[in-house]
């Protein structure tokens, strides 16, 4: 519930959002006319009309009114970008005051912010899950001097070390990994008002006990399945902040 001082506070902002919608809409309605009159134009023209202008035409009076028609739409198209431009701007302006206030007041907003976070979060965690296994499998680099030098003892011992520790660590990650996806899944479907999307698929970690080779194997699979699964998150989380918008640009219409 808005109070008197929010009311008053959102009164000028709120009528030059209404004014740049107005503005807005009789913009598309001009773009609209004159894209379908800049269609019609190019019945009957020819080759020389479209590609040279009307240049050199056979018709003088058809090349006329296709360059109209063309000139016309691009001003349309100019007037639409800036009408675009306005609204954005002020909507973006009403967005911010109103912002606080949804987080307050609107289950609904409060929802998708839910939403925004959790997919978030999830992106993160397989970010930095990705980094970890990127950092394990990448063979360093030697000099080509010493390349007839065998590998000492305390670096064979120290990337044995660092591949244990990875391992031992994902036996817990991964598991907690995919219980924060499912969460995401579950958030995103409550605010879009959809069923939960189907979750990526992170592998067992039950084959990482099976050798150094095989667990090296299953290590490079589990990196290709979390590429896929950042690429999928990035989608939620685009998903669940276009929902949040959403809810904040119809926010306007109910004051």
């Amino acid at each position: 519930m808005l109070t008197d001082r929010e009311r008053t506070l959102l009164a000028p902002h709120l009528a030059l959002l209404r004014a740049a919608q107005r503005e807005l809409a009789v913009a598309q309605r001009a773009f609209d006319d004159a894209s379908r009159q800049a269609d019609s134009s190019t019945m009957g023209t020819d080759w020389r009309d479209r590609l040279l202008g009307g240049l050199l035409s056979v018709d003088e009076s058809r090349a006329r009114r296709y360059r109209q028609a063309r000139g016309a739409r691009k001003a349309a198209s100019e007037g639409l970008a800036a009408a675009t431009a306005r609204y954005t701007k002020y909507a973006e302006r009403m967005d911010g005051l109103l912002e606080p206030i949804l987080t307050r007041e609107d289950p609904a907003y409060r929802t998708t912010l839910v939403a925004v976070r959790a997919c978030a979060k999830a992106l993160h965690d397989c970010e930095e899950v990705r980094f970890r296994l990127a950092a394990a499998l990448t063979k360093p680099a030697r000099n080509p001097k010493s390349d007839r030098e065998p590998e000492t003892w305390h670096e064979a011992e120290f990337a044995r070390q660092r591949f244990s520790e990875l391992v031992t660590d994902l036996h817990s990650s991964i598991p907690a990994l995919s219980r924060t996806i499912d969460r995401a899944a579950r958030a995103l479907g409550a605010a879009t008002g959809a069923s939960p999307p189907a979750l990526p698929t992170l592998h067992s970690t039950a084959a990482l006990g099976r050798g150094h080779l095989a667990a090296e194997n299953h290590l490079r699979g589990l990196q290709r399945e979390l590429d896929a699964a950042i690429k999928e998150l990035t989608r939620w989380h685009t998903r669940a902040d276009e929902a949040r918008i959403a809810v904040l640009r119809a926010a306007p219409d109910t004051l």
